[in-house]
C-alpha cells in the first residue's frame, strides 16, 4: 500500500501544463512567432509568449 508521502514523491520535479489564458484548455506547447506573438497548441489560441518560462539549470 502506498502512503501519501510516496505519492507526493512521484510528483517532485514535475508539474501540470499551464492552462490557456483564452480558452482554459491545457497547453502542450507554445510556438513563438515574434517578440509579442505566440500560439498555444493544441487549442491554437493566440497567447502572450510569457506564458512559457524557460527553466534555469543553476
Amino acid at each position: 500500500m502506498r502512503s501519501d508521502s510516496d505519492a507526493s514523491d512521484d510528483n517532485n520535479g514535475s508539474s501540470s501544463p499551464p492552462d490557456c489564458p483564452r480558452c482554459g484548455e491545457p497547453v502542450g506547447f507554445v510556438t513563438v512567432t515574434g517578440p509579442m506573438t505566440a500560439s498555444a497548441s493544441p487549442c491554437g489560441c493566440s497567447v502572450p509568449p510569457a506564458l512559457v518560462q524557460r527553466e534555469r539549470n543553476d
